[in-house]
């Protein structure tokens, strides 16, 4: 399945080159023959988001206008096809560019592509800078794309992203009442350690709120790491598990730590401590 959709450009500079034997992307410091390339904000976040993708390639590499181009990439089973085209102001201006950009591969990481890149460049990429001109140049050259239906489209994917997004923090949710169901049956073992357990629950209570927060500011990223915390912590709040044992403490964050009177025991007395002075000048200010 592909996936087509258009985005405007906002802003374009000359970080980039294209080696002109293979015409791959280079970096803007490369010293072999190289033509410049202005790759866009767009094009620029989405080759951010992509998990190791290939080399960039140009099978249309610039030529005296150097922001319009095309590039393929393959990142896994995703690949990316994008196209650099002026669509108002003979290309003079940068917001006189749009990205037509072509998606293939499973249609859960084309959905979390688009969602990462809308979240990466700040703003919605469908709304163009000059409307007017975006419907004549779409009705000319793809008749049956329109402004309205790239904006469906665009709303479309980041809703499934979202949807996927609110299924995995249910599925954590709901492992954490089952760990609690089961931290409540377990109070008496001796072989476990409640206290200890709780602060590891605790902790993937705290991170599943970060993990809410993280999806309402669009950050998947963030949400991902705070629920790969969560899961971690659950699996040691989990008495199946028993690695809460008498002999290991619980991992979470500093504030969340037990004190106890073994560990306390270790703590520096302030007698210990040492004193310093720090209320007359030093010989270097006198």
């Amino acid at each position: 399945m592909t996936t087509r959709i258009f985005a405007q450009v906002l802003r374009a500079s000359a970080s980039h080159k294209v080696e002109q034997e293979s015409q791959l992307l280079r970096p803007k410091g490369y010293t072999l023959p190289s033509n410049a390339v202005y790759l866009g904000d767009v094009m620029t976040a989405l080759l951010a988001n992509l998990s190791q993708p290939d080399t960039p390639h140009f099978p249309q590499p610039p030529g005296f206008n150097e922001q319009r181009w095309t590039l393929t990439t393959q990142s896994g089973p995703l690949g990316l096809r994008v196209e650099s085209h002026a669509y108002w102001g003979f290309g003079l201006f940068n917001s006189g560019y749009l990205n037509v950009i072509e998606l293939t591969g499973p249609y859960s990481q084309r959905m979390r592509l688009m969602f990462d890149l809308k979240a990466s460049i700040g703003r919605n990429p469908w709304e163009f800078q000059h409307r007017n001109a975006a419907l004549k140049w779409l009705a000319k050259n793809h008749p049956t794309s329109t402004v309205e239906t790239n904006e469906a489209h665009w709303r479309e994917s980041l809703s499934a992203a979202q949807r996927e997004f609110e299924a995995s923090i249910e599925v954590i949710e709901q492992r954490s009442k089952i760990v609690e169901k089961r931290m409540n049956a377990e109070k008496n073992s001796q072989e476990w350690v409640l206290e200890k357990a709780q602060v590891a629950f605790t902790s993937a209570q705290c991170d599943l709120d970060i993990a809410r927060n993280a999806l309402a500011d669009e950050n998947a990223p963030g949400l991902e790491r705070a629920l790969a915390r969560v899961e971690a912590a659950l699996i040691e709040a989990d008495p199946g598990t028993g690695l809460l044992s008498s002999d290991f403490d619980a991992s979470a964050p500093e504030e969340l730590r037990l004190r106890t009177k073994a560990n306390e025991a270790h703590a520096p007395s302030f007698s210990d401590l040492e004193i310093v002075d720090l209320t007359s000048p030093g010989e270097e200010e006198e």
